[in-house]
C-alpha cells in the first residue's frame, strides 16, 4: 500500500488532524494577545506590581506549582523567557496554589502526586521577583526573592 492510497483511504482523518492543528495555533496566539492586554492594563494600574514564578519542570519527571486565585480573583500569568508566573500588587497576597508531581512507574503506569489546594499569604514589595516552588522533602511550598 503507497502513502497516496493512505491518504486517499483516510482523507477525512488527515483533514480533522490538520484543521485540529490550524484552530488550536490560532486559539494559543489569540489567548496570548488576550494575556498581553490583560497585563498591559494590569501594569498600568499597578506599575510598581511584583512577579511572582512558578515552578514547572518537565524532562522525564514532572513537577507543576498551579495557581488557582490571588485574592479572591483571576491571576494575572505572564510568560517571561520561557518561565512562567503571575504578578501581585505590593504587600501580602491571598494566593491559592496546589503542587503535583509526576514520574514513570516502573512497568508502564505513571506515578502522580499532587497535595490539595492550599491557601498561602504571600509578602511582596515592590518591582521585586520571586520563585514559589515546593520542598518534596518537607512537603511544603518555598517562597523566596530572586534576582533576576
Amino acid at each position: 500500500m503507497s502513502i497516496m492510497e493512505v491518504i486517499q483511504n483516510n482523507l477525512y482523518v488527515f483533514i480533522a488532524m490538520g484543521a485540529a492543528i490550524v484552530i488550536s495555533i490560532v486559539y494559543s496566539i489569540v489567548r496570548m494577545g488576550k494575556m498581553k492586554d490583560t497585563n498591559k492594563s494590569f501594569l498600568a494600574s499597578h506599575p510598581d506590581a511584583a512577579k511572582i514564578y512558578v515552578t514547572n519542570k518537565a524532562l522525564a519527571t514532572t513537577e507543576a506549582v498551579t495557581i488557582y486565585a490571588v485574592n479572591g480573583g483571576t491571576p494575572n500569568h505572564f510568560v517571561d523567557g520561557g518561565k512562567t508566573g503571575f504578578y501581585v500588587v505590593p504587600g501580602q497576597s491571598a494566593v491559592q496554589m496546589s503542587y503535583t508531581y509526576s514520574r514513570p512507574g516502573i512497568l508502564y503506569k505513571t506515578v502522580t502526586k499532587s497535595t490539595d489546594v492550599v491557601e498561602r499569604i504571600l509578602e511582596t514589595h515592590p518591582r521585586k521577583s520571586y520563585m514559589l516552588g515546593f520542598d518534596r522533602k518537607q512537603e511544603d511550598f518555598t517562597f523566596e526573592e530572586v534576582a533576576l
